[in-house]
C-alpha cells in the first residue's frame, strides 16, 4: 500500500470515527434534552469538537437529526436481531414460522423493558418529521435502516403459512405493516405516556404488551387456538 493511500485510510478511519463521536454525543443528549432543545454547539462541546467541525459532516440540524434516528434505530434492533440469528442458529431443530414470529414478540417486549429511551426518541423524532415536513426522500436512508428487521418478520409468517402453525388470509406486507406499526405505536404511547392518568398505572406496560402479544400470537395460530 503506498504512503498515499495509507494516508487517506488512516483519514477515512478518522472521519468516520468523528461522525460517531457526533452521533453518539447527540443521542445522549436528544434522550437528556430532547431534539428541540439541543443545540449544535451542545452537541458539538458534549462530542469534543467544534461546531464547526459538526457542520462540516452535517450541513444542517435536520441532517444530524434523521441521521441520529438511523444510527440509533441500527444500534438497537442490530443488538436484538444478533441475538434472534445466534438463539436460532445454536437450536437442536428448525423453528415453526410460529416459533420464529414468537421470539420476535418477545424481542419487542424486551425493547420495551430496556429501551424506553430508544422509544422515547423514536416518538420525539415523528413529530421532528411532522414538524419540518422532511420529505420522504430525505428519511430515505432512515427508511432503509427501519426496513431491515422487515426480512425477518416476513419470513416467519411465509414459514408460518408453509408449515401451517400460522393461519391469515391478507398478504404477508399487509399483516407485516399491521403487526408492526401496533406494537411499536402501542410501545412509544407506554414509553411516552403510559402514566399520565391514575387509570394508567392500573396495568403495568409490560403486562400491556405481554397481553398484545399473546393476542397477535393467538389470533394468527389455526382456528385461533394455541400452536406447540
Amino acid at each position: 500500500m503506498s504512503g498515499d493511500k495509507i494516508a487517506l485510510s488512516t483519514r477515512e478511519r478518522q472521519a468516520q470515527q468523528k461522525r460517531k463521536q457526533i452521533l453518539t454525543a447527540s443521542i445522549t443528549l436528544f434522550e437528556k434534552k430532547c431534539i428541540e432543545d439541543t443545540s449544535i454547539e451542545e452537541i458539538a462541546k458534549h462530542a469534543g469538537v467544534g461546531a464547526a467541525t459538526v457542520y462540516r459532516y452535517f450541513s444542517t440540524k435536520i441532517e444530524l437529526v434523521i441521521e441520529t434516528a438511523g444510527h440509533y434505530w441500527e444500534q438497537v434492533a442490530g443488538k436484538y436481531l444478533t441475538e434472534l440469528e445466534r438463539a436460532e442458529s445454536v437450536s437442536l431443530k428448525k423453528w415453526s414460522g410460529y416459533q420464529r414470529l414468537e421470539q420476535i414478540l418477545h424481542i419487542f417486549c424486551r425493547i420495551f423493558e430496556e429501551e424506553k429511551a430508544f422509544l422515547k426518541f423514536l416518538q420525539e423524532f415523528d413529530v421532528f418529521v411532522k414538524k419540518y415536513e422532511i420529505s420522504k426522500e430525505g428519511l430515505s436512508d432512515y427508511e432503509d435502516g427501519i426496513l431491515k428487521l422487515k426480512p425477518y418478520v416476513t419470513n416467519a409468517l411465509e414459514t408460518g403459512l408453509e408449515d401451517r402453525s400460522l393461519t391469515f388470509s391478507c398478504s404477508v406486507d399487509e399483516m407485516y405493516f399491521s403487526l408492526t406499526h401496533t406494537l411499536l405505536s402501542l410501545m412509544e404511547k407506554l414509553a411516552v405516556g403510559g402514566d399520565i392518568l391514575t387509570s394508567d398505572q392500573m396495568v403495568e406496560g409490560n403486562v400491556q404488551l405481554q397481553v398484545m402479544t399473546r393476542l397477535i400470537l393467538k389470533g394468527l395460530t389455526q382456528n385461533g387456538s394455541d400452536y406447540e
